[in-house]
């Protein structure tokens, strides 16, 4: 047989335009896959900081609203006049108030020096067992004692509420929603009662207790050395906004609007109003609607505090909240808070808390007396 011979076959492989063309493809892919990966991580970033900025502020948010919600005025039916009685009036030694924290037309706790409170303020009564001594056996078991709580927003540095170790550091002018704590041992609201609210009390230290001394002497004193009962519950808090209303079952009744019980956002348990389905007189609101505003910090850094002063002084009528707070792009910058934070001037990133809380203590009543 004669020998036959067979092509050898052709060694197979890419070509050079081949391999560039596939280099070139996975060059592309890996790009795509590396700008989504960034894109992704700057997200995460971005609203992980946004998280963390606003936390102190939400955190400070909730406790304003459990410790609000646990007001109370421990209300009695007394005597009109003891020495000659005629009817049974509702009475109560505790107190609640919010208003302007430092007004034209209010000043519930007014400027200090160093120091400018800003929109509105509440204090109020309520049993949260704070004691100055936790280490006095007397104190145990009571934690229903009372205390004087307070909240309000306040403009100045930190220097009066860093440790020591920190004297060094630069001082950082903010705004920061201030509390008021004031110990059960401290407490001297019942220095100021008499029985009866129009009468002065005995004694060298004794005023009429319809005045704020209840709260405002703790908050504007100096507590140089000493332990204070005011403490910063979280920086960079703009606005704090408070309004009392009645129940939707009360605006039912009455044919009005929530906002009539505080037209001016006001209200004082001490008051007494001819209007006997709007009489605050030792009645606590049923409702309260509370709103604050913060920026992060690096808004906080770069901000001039004068470019908020319009927009923070226009919480004055109930009826204009939705005017004074919101955002609206017609409108001028000065026309609203938001308006003037998300404007070219200040361009702060910001967050709006809002909710209602109900008062537990609260039993409105339209009678004030037993005729």
């Amino acid at each position: 047989m004669p020998n036959q011979s067979f092509p050898s076959p052709r060694p197979s492989g890419f070509t050079l335009v081949e391999i560039m063309l596939s280099v070139a493809i996975i060059a592309l892919i890996l790009l795509i896959l590396v700008s989504i990966v960034s894109q992704t991580a700057q997200t995460w970033r971005y609203t992980t900081g946004k998280v963390e900025q606003f936390r102190e502020a939400r955190t400070a948010f909730e406790r304003m609203t459990v410790r609000l919600s646990q007001a109370t005025l421990n209300t009695y039916w007394d005597y009109d006049n003891p020495a000659s009685p005629k009817r049974y009036e509702r009475r109560s030694e505790l107190r609640y108030i919010n208003g302007l924290a430092n007004g034209t037309s209010e000043k519930l706790v007014g400027n200090l020096p160093s120091k400018d409170r800003y929109t509105h303020c509440v204090f109020f009564h309520a049993p949260l067992g704070l004691v100055a001594d936790t280490s006095a056996k007397g104190y145990r078991g009571l934690e229903n004692l009372l205390n004087v709580w307070g909240y309000y927003v306040e403009l100045g540095t930190d220097v009066d509420y860093r440790a020591s170790f920190l004297s060094q550091l630069p001082a950082r002018k903010r705004f920061r929603l201030m509390e008021l704590m004031q110990p059960s041992e401290e407490m001297g609201t019942y220095q100021f009662t008499s029985g009866l609210d129009t009468k002065v009390p005995p004694g060298p230290k004794s005023e009429s207790y319809t005045l704020p001394s209840w709260f405002a002497g703790p908050v504007n004193k100096n507590y140089t050395g000493i332990i204070s009962p005011i403490r910063p519950l979280a920086d960079n808090i703009v606005a704090l906004i408070i309004l009392p209303q009645l129940s939707k079952q009360d605006v039912k009744t009455t044919g009005g609007n929530s906002t009539d019980l505080a037209p001016s956002y006001s209200y004082d348990s001490t008051k007494k109003s001819t209007n006997k389905v709007l009489n605050p007189k030792n009645q606590l609101p049923p409702l309260i609607q509370i709103t604050m505003v913060a920026i992060d910090e690096v808004s906080a850094s770069r901000l001039n505090p004068a470019d908020l002063a319009t927009p923070l002084a226009r919480f004055t009528k109930s009826a204009d909240f939705d005017k004074d707070l919101k955002l609206d792009p017609s409108r001028q910058e000065n026309d609203s808070l938001e308006n003037k934070l998300a404007g070219k001037t200040v361009r702060a990133s910001y967050r709006v808390f809002t909710t209602n809380v109900p008062i537990r203590a609260a039993k409105w009543s339209r009678s004030q007396s037993d005729n």
